[in-house]
């Protein structure tokens, strides 16, 4: 595996975050991801740019939701049923996840037009992070988690939503004892999920028969985590590829119950009650770093570290908060076999990097 070439997505943003890329039918590539001032501000919105065939150059990004009253974050692309292509995200109050309504919006033309957004869910405290799963009986399979300040997001537990219906009502199924486990990644057999850990510790690993619907406990793995997002997907030789920040909370001077986004910490403190479920943050972002499995993800090598700057700090982040953070990845293999993947990049820009299997 190597890198053939690397480049900065366009944005008119100063801090970007938690991309998500899609191939669509014509070879195009699309991202989408939120901007804004700050993550959590009512200025953050959901942006979309577009990378056409060969051209190798990606299109000045789209403005996708524009709720003055929410901030907008973590969007997910997919390609539904027919040629039906969903863009769905989360949109809370300020930075009350409990509050956060998933609202999608549906293209027919692979995302030059698109419809008004609309509820997705009607519940709020509702989060999404990864892409749906459609299983061999046409149910829609979405990944969630349910989210809120209680104990500092460390009663965080996933579910998934399903529709037999495409779309039109949803039931809910938790996955058993997953407290601490989001952002469920639903492997494209539908067999196993993985997920990130709001306590820093490990990648977690849950089954299920295919169909998706009844998912196992979620099991540490040997995979790190350190509170921050992953993907993985199944490759053309079989292979799993997982992306993640390869380090754990170890009890360093950053580490707290305070994400770092949150610009008031007295504040933050004084709507939750920190116990020992309550979620670590501080822990660096970085190495990021590609791994693949060939046993379903039981066991894992490290293929290719894709970051690995622990200092590099962007002209923006005047607090120090996002030094040498390379995190919130996408990845994807392209029908013509490379490997693509997407990532924050101090929270500047989005990175796109092409890789070679």
């Amino acid at each position: 595996m190597k890198i053939i070439s690397s480049q900065a997505i366009p944005t008119p943003c100063t801090s970007n975050h938690a991309s998500n890329l899609l191939e669509l039918k014509n070879g195009d590539l699309l991202c989408t991801w939120f901007a804004g001032s700050m993550e959590g501000s009512s200025d953050i919105s959901v942006y979309l740019s577009r990378l056409e065939g060969t051209s190798g150059v990606w299109s000045d990004p789209v403005r996708m939701s524009q709720d003055p009253t929410r901030s907008e974050q973590n969007p997910v692309l997919f390609n539904m049923k027919g040629n039906e292509l969903w863009l769905f995200y989360t949109a809370q109050v300020l930075t009350d996840q409990g509050t956060a309504l998933v609202r999608v919006r549906k293209s027919k033309d692979q995302g030059i037009t698109w419809s008004p957004e609309e509820n997705l869910f009607a519940e709020q405290g509702i989060f999404v992070r990864q892409q749906p799963f459609i299983n061999e009986e046409g149910s829609i399979i979405v990944p969630i988690w349910f989210s809120n300040m209680k104990e500092a997001f460390g009663l965080d537990y996933s579910a998934i939503k399903i529709s037999t219906d495409d779309g039109i009502s949803w039931n809910t199924v938790a996955v058993p004892d997953s407290y601490g486990c989001v952002h469920m990644n639903i492997m494209e057999d539908g067999k196993e999920a993985f997920f990130r850990s709001r306590k820093s510790d490990n990648i977690y690993r849950s089954t299920s028969d295919g169909k998706g619907v009844q998912w196992s406990r979620p099991q540490p793995m040997s995979l790190p985590n350190n509170n921050s997002s992953i993907q993985a997907r199944i490759v053309s030789d079989g292979r799993i590829l997982i992306i993640f920040n390869d380090i754990r909370a170890e009890g360093r001077r950053s580490e707290s119950s305070v994400p770092p986004w949150v610009s008031d910490k007295e504040e933050f403190l004084s709507r939750c009650t920190i116990t020992e479920r309550s979620a670590i943050w501080g822990v660096p972002r970085n190495p990021l770093v590609i791994a693949s499995s060939t046993d379903g993800g039981r066991t894992w090598i490290r293929e290719i570290t894709v970051e690995s700057d622990a200092l590099l700090r962007s002209e923006h982040d005047a607090k120090g908060s996002f030094i040498g953070d390379y995190s919130y990845p996408s990845i994807l293999q392209t029908g013509d076999g490379r490997l693509h993947i997407t990532y924050s990049y101090l929270r500047d820009y989005i990175k796109h990097v092409t890789l070679e299997l």
